[in-house]
């Protein structure tokens, strides 16, 4: 994994006062570190132009076929499908890896592959009207795309394959819709279980250096998954009294089997990972914890608010923790999710407690310069620690 290291202009100034570097030295550095950004900035916007374009020559794709849909044979369709998720794969991995001419735009197209290639396992089977489920197609769609996560290290794709994890697990445990209005309270656990087992899958990468750019992108998907669980678990109307929750079997069912694999994939990576540095350690100890205690509120509810509490202290002792495990390891991505969670609980929190004790207009005026204040502090910070941290690509 490349890390780039950013140098500011105070670190430079410093090394000329030390006689560590001439000034000569220190203005080719600035002037490298200023070209440096600016072909950053290009090519993030080549990035984001690249993968726009490909969604909409993707739902083009789409359209063409579902405009024509009557007047088109199944062969046809079958066979524009095909052309376009095979051209859009081969087109891609010429220009991003042979040719080495446009890599963002080739980058672009093989995730656009990525997508036909879903959009043809769903539009074939309603064509030959294949008795299947639904989350057995989307199974079928993150199956087809791993070769490439692996084979090619694409990052866009690895998202995408997260994604349609994530949204496997809600349509296989609602599978042909036998739900009750319980089971809908019962999310937040479900995904909090889901992200720690892709945080697992992710930390189990690490245990080879060519895989550790993918295991990051399911280890920070898994936390982001996670902690938007654990927010919504801070809410009466998810963990507040409700005593006994009629959930259907094979919601609960579900619960279960991914719990059991995460359960089994943290024990593997707290006792077998070689790295055994104290954060590893502590995620470990962290992720356990979480599903243990996730397990508790799933089968024994209370009969007080008790896990509205619960959640509420251990949300914000996991918004400090990231904090300052991104901090030790200069990881910027951790230092944002964690700021975003303080900022966002701050908020709510502060609702809950002062809409009913104060003035509207004292709320409002009261809420609305802490979040300016709030902002210009927390957006400095992140500055500062983002001009001394690695950033991790």
């Amino acid at each position: 994994m490349g890390n780039d290291i950013m140098v500011n202009k105070n670190q430079i100034e410093q090394w000329i006062r030390e006689g560590t570097i001439t000034k000569e030295q220190a203005d080719k550095m600035l002037r490298d570190i200023s070209m440096y950004r600016k072909k950053q900035s290009s090519n993030k916007l080549i990035t984001a132009l690249s993968t726009i374009g490909a969604v909409l020559i993707g739902i083009g794709v789409i359209l063409f076929i579902a405009s024509n849909w009557q007047q088109m044979p199944n062969i046809a369709k079958v066979l524009v499908l095909l052309g376009s998720t095979a051209g859009s794969y081969y087109k891609g991995y010429i220009l991003k890896y042979q040719r080495q001419t446009l890599v963002k735009v080739g980058a672009a197209l093989i995730f656009l592959g990525a997508l036909l290639f879903g959009a043809t396992i769903f539009l074939i089977a309603q064509m030959y009207h294949i008795n299947a489920n639904t989350h057995t197609l989307l199974l079928i769609w993150l199956i087809g795309i791993l070769p490439h996560v692996y084979a090619l290290k694409t990052k866009p794709i690895a998202g995408l394959a997260s994604l349609l994890f994530f949204i496997w697990i809600g349509l296989f445990v609602f599978r042909n819709m036998k739900f009750v209005s319980s089971d809908l309270i019962g999310l937040p656990v479900l995904y909090l279980v889901s992200g720690i087992l892709l945080f697992g899958i992710g930390k189990l990468h690490y245990l080879s250096d060519n895989l550790k750019i993918i295991g990051r992108i399911y280890k920070i998907t898994g936390i982001k998954i996670s902690m938007l669980a654990l927010f919504l678990l801070t809410f009466k109307f998810f963990s507040g009294y409700y005593g006994e929750l009629d959930l259907s079997s094979q919601f609960t069912d579900g619960v279960i089997i991914f719990s059991i694999l995460a359960i089994v994939l943290m024990a593997i990576n707290l006792f077998f990972n070689p790295a055994k540095s104290k954060t590893s350690i502590l995620e470990g100890a962290i992720g356990l914890g979480l599903l243990a205690l996730a397990l508790i509120f799933f089968f024994y509810p209370a009969t007080t608010n008790i896990y509205v509490v619960l959640f509420n202290l251990i949300l914000m002792g996991l918004i400090l923790i990231l904090l300052v495990i991104g901090y030790n390891r200069e990881d910027m991505k951790l230092v944002n999710i964690g700021m975003v969670y303080l900022w966002i609980f701050l908020i709510v929190r502060y609702c809950d407690f002062f809409w009913e004790l104060l003035p509207r207009s004292i709320f409002f005026m009261a809420g609305g310069l802490i979040l300016t204040l709030g902002s210009i502090v927390l957006e400095k910070k992140r500055r500062l620690l983002k001009q001394k941290f690695v950033k991790l690509k």
